[in-house]
């Protein structure tokens, strides 16, 4: 059971819907139950991932209080998000957080990546400031390809990856 966050209400640059619903298509769906999380405002904004991919997944978005959201995640394996609140409590609750980050200061993953044992945060390993003034698409966020989150995905799945 994978929580996919997508949306940040605009705290944090995030992973292109487009890169979500590749995603989404690639992975196995007898190993993997797919659940899109978000506040109820940002269900409008993610109507493309759910056009393309909504038979693959569940929508869950703005459906829980934070408690009932938090209990949520407990029962789940793990979850994708960028840098927001959820992905933090993920981590604490010894989930597989995965995180996606740019390696740009303030924002980047030295200062804001989750902790606990199953953290693994996707970041280009450069350092960038390009996009500093513009809150739009990040390029070194839109580098971390889904074919990379998939292969690490596949290796929790397969049992492959030792913490």
């Amino acid at each position: 059971n994978l929580i996919l966050h997508p949306k940040s209400q605009g705290s944090a640059r995030e992973w292109p819907l487009a890169h979500y619903i590749e995603l989404v298509k690639s992975l196995d769906p007898e190993k993997f139950k797919l659940f899109i999380s978000g506040v109820k405002k940002e269900r409008e904004l993610m109507g493309p991932l759910f056009d393309a991919v909504g038979h693959l997944v569940t929508d869950i978005t703005g459906m829980m209080s934070l408690s009932q959201f938090i209990s949520f995640i407990d029962q789940c394996n793990g979850m994708l998000s960028c840098s927001t609140g959820p992905i933090h409590i993920a981590a604490t609750l010894g989930k597989d957080a995965m995180g996606i980050y740019p390696p740009m200061r303030p924002i980047h993953p030295g200062r804001w990546r989750p902790l606990g044992k199953k953290v693994r945060v996707f970041v280009e390993e450069k350092d960038c400031s390009a996009c500093r003034k513009f809150s739009g698409s990040c390029a070194c966020i839109e580098n971390i390809t889904p074919a990379m989150v998939k292969k690490y995905l596949d290796e929790i799945a397969t049992g492959n990856r030792s913490w």
